[in-house]
């Protein structure tokens, strides 16, 4: 296996301050997956020194008037996914080549001056992020309704899938055993703090269970309220009365919400990881056993008791049958473990992952928490 496990590649016409972002933001979430620069990834303008051909690779092109990419031919062979970027989707044809202008480019927005966004996009193109960029909207009904449903409309239009009870539960299904379900699936929550938000019942519990999943949440505080104590833990974003207009908030602070949302996907993502990666470590080292490194899609390659070794795949949220593709595709002679965070989960999708362990033999389905009980059973201890 290579050392280097992931690369970016630049190309196009990108400003030296707009590669000292790009690489800036990108080795800082990686640094919160635990990956070493230089030693786990790489970022080069072009191919660069010491350039992999078998590892995930993402392609970042700026795009500009006259800037051309004659590696388009050789990134196609290598299956490597390319990012176009423009200053405005209005000024495709004239800043992107022709050989990507088929692919939808991404415009770049003055406030993000990190690049928060292109590298988001660069770390789903990796693996490292999910492709559904889900959101939990919590407040209360009767105090910011329409701010609730300002923002589920505002981020379903920025490529977010949002979750916001009253518009994501359909009729005939058991109303908390849903949210519940989808709330593990997010990768952030957006809290609307207002007076009353901690005295609702349904509320607490929402704050409370995406604690304890580890999800990062972004907390707008309403003008003039003091934060509880129970909210500690959270992102907070103070608003005015400047940021609202005849009851809902202003176009920019919208901006500014959206940007929040990817910044913390990103670190909420890497958080859930450390947290399942923790409790497989935890497990396997009180048995005698151990990990050994760090594989392709942050999985773990251990060395149990017995001596033989594993691979286990931390899936961050809900595992689908997509999970068990991948692990199978990135596995070998050793045997695959995948690793997930059961609590939260509906009775319906429990059933459907133990089908899919009952069917593939081939992948062990771990359950974090208890992830010593059954690597016992695995090595018959």
């Amino acid at each position: 296996m290579p050392s280097t496990l992931y690369q970016c590649l630049v190309f196009g016409a990108p400003t030296a301050e707009q590669v000292s972002a790009l690489t800036r933001t990108l080795s800082k979430a990686m640094a919160d997956f635990g990956l070493k620069p230089d030693e786990h990834f790489s970022i080069s303008e072009g191919y660069g020194h010491g350039f992999v051909e078998t590892v995930p690779t993402v392609a970042v092109f700026f795009g500009g008037v006259g800037a051309a990419l004659p590696e388009h031919q050789n990134l196609m062979r290598l299956s490597i996914p390319i990012v176009p970027l423009v200053s405005d989707l209005t000024k495709v044809s004239d800043e992107l080549p022709d050989c990507l202008r088929p692919l939808n480019a991404l415009a770049l927005v003055r406030d993000d001056v990190d690049l928060v966004r292109p590298s988001g996009q660069a770390l789903q193109c990796l693996g490292l992020l999910p492709t559904q960029r889900r959101v939990f909207v919590s407040y209360r009904r009767t105090e910011s309704r329409d701010v609730a449903v300002q923002l589920f409309e505002a981020l379903s239009a920025r490529q977010f899938d949002v979750f916001l009870d009253t518009h994501s539960v359909a009729a005939a299904t058991d109303f908390q055993s849903v949210l519940w379900h989808r709330l593990c699936d997010c990768d952030v929550v957006v809290m609307l703090d207002t007076p009353g938000f901690f005295d609702s019942r349904w509320a607490k519990l929402e704050w409370g269970r995406a604690t304890d999943k580890n999800i990062s949440i972004l907390q707008l505080l309403w003008p003039g309220h003091t934060p509880s104590r129970y909210s500690a833990l959270a992102t907070p974003r103070a608003l005015s009365v400047d940021d609202f207009a005849d009851g809902k908030l202003t176009a920019a602070k919208v901006d500014m919400v959206a940007l929040q949302v990817e910044v913390l996907r990103s670190k909420s993502v890497a958080l859930r990881h450390a947290n399942l990666a923790g409790h497989i470590r935890s497990s396997i080292e009180r048995m005698g056993g151990s990990i050994e490194g760090v594989g392709l899609r942050r999985s773990l390659v251990m060395k149990l008791p017995s001596g033989a070794q594993a691979v286990a795949h931390p899936s961050v949220g809900v595992p689908t049958a997509v999970t068990l593709h991948d692990a199978v595709r990135d596995g070998d002679t050793r045997r695959t473990l995948v690793v997930y965070d059961h609590i939260g989960l509906s009775d319906e999708w429990m059933t459907h992952i133990d089908w899919l362990g009952a069917t593939f033999k081939d992948v062990r389905w771990i359950k974090s928490r208890q992830a010593g009980w059954e690597l016992s059973e695995l090595e018959d201890l």
